[in-house]
């Protein structure tokens, strides 16, 4: 149950009972996690419906009982999905100001500098070179590691230290989703002066899917190398290194030698025998 929210009618996870506000916080959890790593753009009701009800039942299923999903809270979860396309438009637009190369300044050589460096930057995606000029390193523009530790690695308790099922190897969606924020905070300096454009689901879930389509079309043509596997991987053990958390290795659970598991089938097929003689 919840109490009447008194933000104008707009749900809010304090206006939530205990429980409910407990079911509800771990929700978001694994919805903020599917937007990041599975769609960050839900297009139409039924693709966002679905995510929050499956992070809904992630959410039961952890608590070990069910509960009804209220409209309200239903409202609640799905609601941050455009809040964490916000922040991370927001993280990466101090990481892109700094690292682009542009002037800041309204004197009419600084504003065709910029408009130009815009042009360029974006066009055949060249922001997604690690060394722009040259255009080498593709998708090894460190700029992209920067923005993945501020959203996803600030520290261990942050989602990708916690979600290792998720976020190890980097997913190609949450890293097209970067490379989306990071055309978008470009396109803020095509008039020359930075100037806010908002990191719209109608405005950039075309760009988004590019940038996917780009990483699979590079996927496929550099199989032999496996290079995008190794990009992704190593962006996740860098972030989870910024975060602090252990590495994964030294948290895996043990793993049995052969020998032991040969035993242990042969123990059970025997044993199998003998329990059938006893009954």
């Amino acid at each position: 149950s919840q109490r009447t929210s008194s933000s104008g009618g707009r749900p809010r996870a304090k206006d939530l009972d205990e429980r409910t506000k407990e079911y509800t916080t771990i929700a978001i959890d694994y919805y903020r996690c599917g937007i990041s790593t599975q769609e960050p753009f839900p297009l139409g009701g039924a693709v966002e419906s679905g995510m929050v009800r499956r992070a809904w039942n992630a959410a039961c299923e952890e608590m070990g009982e069910g509960m009804i999903l209220t409209p309200t809270v239903f409202k609640l979860i799905a609601s941050r999905g455009p809040q964490l396309r916000g922040e991370l438009k927001t993280k990466a637009k101090a990481i892109v100001a700094l690292t682009c190369g542009f002037q800041t300044g309204q004197n009419k050589k600084t504003i065709a500098f910029n408009r130009k460096r815009a042009e360029y930057l974006k066009e055949d995606s060249t922001f997604a070179f690690k060394d722009v000029d040259a255009k080498t390193g593709l998708y090894k523009n460190p700029l992209f590691q920067m923005i993945i530790n501020a959203m996803w690695f600030a520290n261990r308790r942050d989602e990708g230290p916690r979600h290792p099922d998720l976020f190890n190897p980097f997913p190609k969606e949450a890293f097209a989703l970067v490379l989306a924020v990071t055309e978008n905070n470009i396109d803020e300096y095509l008039t020359g002066i930075r100037t806010d454009v908002p990191f719209t689901a109608n405005d950039y879930r075309a760009v988004y899917e590019g940038h996917l389509k780009s990483l699979e079309e590079f996927a496929v043509h550099i199989q032999e190398v496996k290079l995008l596997d190794k990009i992704l991987k190593r962006i996740h053990s860098v972030g989870r290194f910024h975060s602090g958390a252990q590495p994964i290795s030294a948290v895996t659970a043990p793993t049995f030698s052969k020998q032991i598991l040969d035993a242990a089938i042969k123990e059970a097929q025997e044993g199998s025998t003998t329990d059938d003689d006893s009954e």
